[in-house]
């Protein structure tokens, strides 16, 4: 991880140059070393969370069971953890800015150590249905966290490729989670590799929770805890935000994109192209290690080949997932132009995998860096648990209806031509509102918000 950081801050972050606006009272003080780590600190609270929560979730076949639970009763720990992560997003989001990035992060960890090593001594799994609704209120504080962090610690123009690497390590964190905590947990229990996740993660928030004050500078230090007006006042000045609110449509592509294929590329798999359960765990695999990639790949690609331009990198990557879901629809569903009869050539598989994961996972980085540069810093976080809203909201009412699809057509093919058609509809809507409410200024009122038009 250090490796890869000290690479980033040697060609991203110098030399670091400051605007001339009241974003220089956040960046002032702040070096190259010290940008990288704040990047190595915010790095590891995404790899401790991931590993930990997709690692229990990789894991869910051993713990059915343990407990002899149903296939729709395992489904409902997901369920449980992310209704508490969207029910409280917001919320979430506005302690981020009174306490603070260091404080938030080194909480929203410590919770989720602390219930990890809950759930690996549960005896029952309603309690752990329990555990996980305090777990998904544990992570809505990470992500608002992380965007506070970069948005006061990170010049505008490096921006997005910061964020790009922070959620590119979430990702190895998950990848590492579903890839090896199973496999151990098959030889030596689940309880004890879980065990073993949540002792890493309470030692991650401690070293936040020391090393934060010292990396992060004192203008960062300054703002948490600052006082301002209600929860209320917060809300009507963000919904009034009217770039805000056509950013949140971008939020709900990579919200139906990333429910859909994550929930579903497997059974498609196995399914649909008659492979076999292993083959697909290997494909979804490749899925996670395109989105590694493509994180941090898009930030870089947004901050330099772009100028910066997080509206017009958003769109390019949307109309892209649409048409890498028309290719999955009518190329290589059954239906399709490779259909099982003539058989799909494994490379090709695996390449499209790859890119759908490289195309969905590289949103985020995009999504949540122009959503602080189009609000105030004091509002960062609140603005990311709003834009949060969005993202679930898509993620919860996507993957069901891609389901449904399936089992009244009896192939997956249709589910990836209507998953095009939705992206497709959300970026034109995006493409046409943003002219009507132009995206080069936002609260911030600082020159780099002319990145968004």
């Amino acid at each position: 991880m250090c490796a890869s950081l000290y690479v980033y801050s040697v060609t991203v972050c110098l030399p670091l140059r400051l605007p001339v606006s009241r974003q220089s009272r956040y960046l002032s003080g702040i070096t190259m070393q010290s940008t990288t780590r704040v990047l190595i600190l915010l790095s590891s609270a995404f790899v401790a969370a991931t590993l930990n929560i997709q690692g229990f979730i990789g894991m869910m076949p051993l713990i059915q069971l343990d407990f002899g639970i149903s296939a729709a009763e395992a489904g409902l720990y997901t369920s449980f953890y992310f209704a508490s992560a969207t029910i409280v997003a917001v919320f979430a989001g506005r302690k981020v800015d009174t306490l603070g990035t260091g404080a938030s992060l080194s909480i929203a960890v410590a919770v989720i150590g602390v219930m990890m090593l809950l759930h690996a001594v549960s005896p029952a799994y309603l309690i752990i249905l329990g555990l996980a609704f305090v777990t998904g209120i544990g992570f809505s504080l990470i992500t608002p966290s992380v965007s506070k962090g970069i948005r006061d610690s990170v010049a505008p123009a490096k921006r997005a490729g910061a964020m790009g690497i922070a959620h590119g390590f979430g990702g190895l964190g998950a990848l590492l989670g579903t890839a090896v905590m199973p496999s151990v947990a098959a030889l030596a229990g689940w309880r004890g590799v879980l065990t073993v996740g949540a002792v890493f993660a309470l030692v991650t928030a401690l070293l936040i929770r020391v090393f934060w004050a010292r990396v992060a500078g004192p203008a960062v230090q300054q703002e948490a805890g600052s006082e301002r007006g209600a929860m209320l006042s917060d809300m009507r000045l963000l919904l009034a935000n009217r770039r805000l609110m056509v950013l949140g449509l971008v939020g709900l592509v990579f919200g139906v994109a990333i429910s859909s294929a994550t929930a579903h590329s497997a059974l498609f798999l196995t399914r649909d192209l008659g492979y076999t359960p292993a083959f697909a765990g290997i494909a979804l695999s490749i899925l996670y290690v395109g989105s590694i990639v493509g994180q941090p790949s898009w930030g870089l690609i947004n901050d330099r080949l772009l100028g910066g331009r997080r509206r017009r990198g958003l769109l390019v990557l949307g109309f892209l997932i649409a048409a890498i879901s028309l290719v999955f629809g009518l190329v290589l569903s059954p239906t399709g132009l490779l259909a099982p009869a003539a058989g799909v050539p494994v490379p090709v598989l695996l390449l499209m995998m790859f890119l759908l994961g490289f195309t969905i996972f590289g949103m985020p980085p995009l999504y949540f860096t122009a959503i602080g540069e189009i609000t105030a810093p004091e509002y960062t976080g609140v603005a990311t648990g709003l834009g949060l809203v969005f993202t679930r909201t898509g993620v919860v009412v996507a993957a069901p209806l891609f389901g449904l699809l399936y089992d009244l057509t009896g192939t997956y093919t249709l589910s990836w031509l209507v998953l095009s058609l939705v992206v497709t509809t959300l970026s034109a809507s995006v493409v046409v509102l943003s002219r009507r409410y132009p995206m080069e200024q936002g609260l911030a009122q600082e020159p780099a918000s002319e990145a968004l038009s």
